[in-house]
């Protein structure tokens, strides 16, 4: 016997289920975008910088920060995109991170969909990096200084997801002239006439913008302009932490559409535009325009606004002891703002001008993988792109190469100059000394020479170990990231201007590639394992060569890898199956960081600094004026002051913390208010 109950629900009850429905399904409806930003300055004192070899820092330019967005289409597809302001973003750092996301979100956030880039600037604080090789420069490993960054990417990337709304993307391309320049013109010219002659520069000029509104109201959320220059405008003498001019370019396309305001509010609240300046394939790339020139003295001391002749180094060959690069301005901080401004200029322009609407039902789609790139072996898919046509042949079994440093990179670049002035950029001059210091580290084998070909190795760093960390891991993390018709490719490498051409070209080839789409490489993402030459251009002498650590068949490794991952996002569910690319995750013991405390830097594995605890001096306190001051200053007025203070490592873990204040009074309603602090460009 069937018995069948009948349910009478009030049409009240009725009606509040069906929109809670209709809502749910509303949610899921178009595509969504949020955005925020964290600050990651940490230490301005007592730390070198992470990016020249022995610079050290002692003040604070500007602010670091993450910059985060969100993203969610309308299948439920969740994607995070954060540019940091940063030399480099680490292996172990995007690991971190993503641990983390996983864990806040439940997995729907993970290393998998959220990719990690940096700004490259070469005046923020190391410390976070676990390959020896990049750690040993800053010195060492500082864990709270890395605490303090992954906080501020997880905050900033949980926050971008709280301030998700139904957005409208747009998409807008332009040139930048007179911003960058090619460091190594000859090395470029190694590269084929023919396939030079189809550019009309020797760097890349394009900026491509991505523009978020929100789609109810059309109030800007925020921006991505991609843009291939270096972060090198602030130079080795600089003493300051600073973005350099892609965090000063942030800032300013920031504070023309926030009405002026500095500071992001507490926790990315909605509102809070976000422009974020990621790197391309800028690894040939300076923004010194003016060019390459003598130093005035023996020891290449001499600043850009010395008033000195200046006399050119063109030659081919010189040591970058005796020859230093020059910006736009009168001094590096003047060079740093011209080509931020310029950034902003044109990003703002392309902005504005934006027509190319992006379609409400993007499709958002990601593939990550972390593979040994020396176990791999793969095609020279590259041999295609100057033939005539696809039918002719090209190598078949090409491979990469445990990581290590050529004699090349040690003679460094005019942007910063070698540790010492033995070694001569341009040249392959080896030294019997360091050969021998190389082998007793780990000695270079006929195999190992064979395969890193005509680069003559200065450190086998892929075979150094200390407590079972590699100098430098071949581990390598890659991502592509579609939004639609924009494919995100993210290596972690500094590809030249060249070589990323060929990339770009080679995926557009692909089958199924949409006539409409888009790649963007976004250079410096997920990890940091130094650059990517032309085979060309590796066959020469100059520091980008000796810096492409896996061998010759790099650039082909990372296109045919890219290729695969891209057929992996253009092709459905049931090709899925039949093919033979299976992304593989990064080893779940990749953190090691654990056996760095020993070698800790700076202040040590809890990021003290050196000298320990505060002490304000016998019959001091703290805030003490030790200059007198006047009551009131006129406009025009210098105002010295001095007074007893912490030391400023010790404060960067706190929250909103600004080491300046410059406050008004407002006489109407009697308090004092903030008008500037230590965020703002112009204190």
């Amino acid at each position: 016997m069937q018995t069948i109950w009948h349910w009478k629900l009030p049409m009240a009850l009725i009606l509040m289920i069906a929109f809670c429905i209709l809502s749910t399904i509303s949610a899921v409806q178009g595509f969504e975008v949020g955005a925020a930003m964290m600050d990651i300055t940490g230490p301005v004192a007592q730390v070198n910088t992470m990016g020249y070899a022995h610079a050290k820092l002692s003040g604070l330019h500007t602010r670091l920060f993450c910059r985060a967005f969100a993203f969610r289409d309308s299948a439920g597809n969740s994607a995070a995109y954060a540019v940091l302001d940063l030399a480099m973003v680490s292996h172990l750092l995007s690991f971190t991170v993503g641990k983390r996301l996983s864990e806040a979100t439940g997995g729907r956030f993970s290393e998998t969909n959220v990719m990690l880039s940096a700004t490259h600037t070469h005046a923020g604080p190391g410390g976070f990096n676990q390959d020896l090789f990049v750690a040993l420069n800053t010195p060492g490993f500082d864990r709270a200084y890395f605490n303090y960054i992954v906080d501020g990417v997880v905050q900033s990337i949980l926050a971008a997801d709280r301030a998700r709304t139904p957005a409208r993307v747009l998409s807008n391309s332009g040139h930048l002239y007179n911003a960058s320049v090619n460091r190594h013109p000859h090395q470029y010219l190694l590269n084929p006439a023919a396939e030079r002659a189809r550019y009309p520069t020797n760097v890349d000029t394009e900026m491509h913008l991505l523009r978020f509104d929100d789609a109810q109201t059309g109030a800007p959320l925020g921006s991505i302009a991609w843009f291939p220059v270096h972060g090198t405008s602030l130079k080795v003498s600089n003493r300051y932490v600073s973005g350099d001019n892609k965090g000063i370019a942030s800032q300013l396309m920031e504070r023309h559409f926030n009405g002026g305001r500095d500071w992001p509010p507490a926790g990315g609240a909605r509102g809070t535009f976000v422009a974020a300046f990621p790197q391309s394939h800028s690894g040939d790339v300076s923004p010194n325009v003016r060019g390459v020139f003598r130093v005035p003295d023996a020891d290449g001391a001499a600043g850009e606004g010395d008033e000195v002749e200046e006399v050119r180094c063109n030659s081919s060959v010189f040591k970058t002891f005796d020859c230093e690069s020059k910006g736009p301005g009168k001094d590096q901080y003047k060079s740093a703002m011209i080509i931020g401004n310029m950034q902003f200029h044109t990003a703002l322009k392309l902005h504005q001008s934006a027509t190319t609407e992006l379609p409400k039902s993007l499709t958002l789609s990601v593939v990550h993988d972390t593979r040994d790139v020396s176990e791999e072996r793969f095609p020279a898919v590259l041999d295609l792109l100057n033939s005539v046509n696809n039918s002719a042949s090209y190598r078949k079994d090409l491979r990469a190469c445990k990581a290590a440093i050529g004699y090349a990179f040690c003679a460094g670049t005019a942007d910063g100059k070698a540790l010492f002035s033995y070694f001569t950029s341009g040249t392959q001059r080896a030294s019997v000394l360091v050969d021998a210091i190389r082998d007793l580290l780990a000695k270079v084998t006929p195999e190992d020479a064979e395969c890193q070909g005509s680069k003559r190795i200065c450190l086998n760093v892929g075979k150094i170990f200390w407590s079972g960390i590699p100098f430098m891991s071949s581990q390598i993390p890659t991502q592509l990231l579609r939004i639609g018709p924009i494919f995100i490719l993210a290596l972690p490498t500094e590809v030249t201007t060249m070589a990323g051409r060929r990339l770009m070209e080679s995926l557009r080839r692909t089958e199924g590639f949409p006539n409409e789409g888009k790649v963007l490489i976004n250079g410096l993402s997920n990890g940091y394992y130094f650059y990517v030459t032309t085979e060309e251009e590796y066959n020469g002498s100059y520091y980008e060569a000796g810096a492409t650590l896996f061998g010759p068949h790099t650039l082909n490794f990372y296109a045919w890898h890219a290729s695969r991952m891209l057929r992996s996002l253009l092709t459905t569910k049931r090709q899925k199956n039949s093919g033979n690319f299976q992304p593989k995750r990064t080893p779940s013991d990749l953190d090691k960081s654990n056996r760095l405390d020993g070698i800790s830097g700076g202040g040590g594995g809890d990021g003290q600094g050196i000298d320990g605890l505060d002490f304000a001096g016998f019959g001091k306190n703290f805030g003490q004026q030790l200059l007198n001051l006047r009551n009131s200053y006129e406009q025009g007025d210098t105002v010295e002051l001095k007074f007893v203070a912490c030391n400023p490592r010790h404060s960067f873990g706190i929250s909103n913390h600004s080491f300046l204040l410059v406050q008004r009074y407002n006489t109407r309603l009697h308090r004092w208010e903030t008008v500037r602090n230590d965020a703002s460009l112009d204190t």
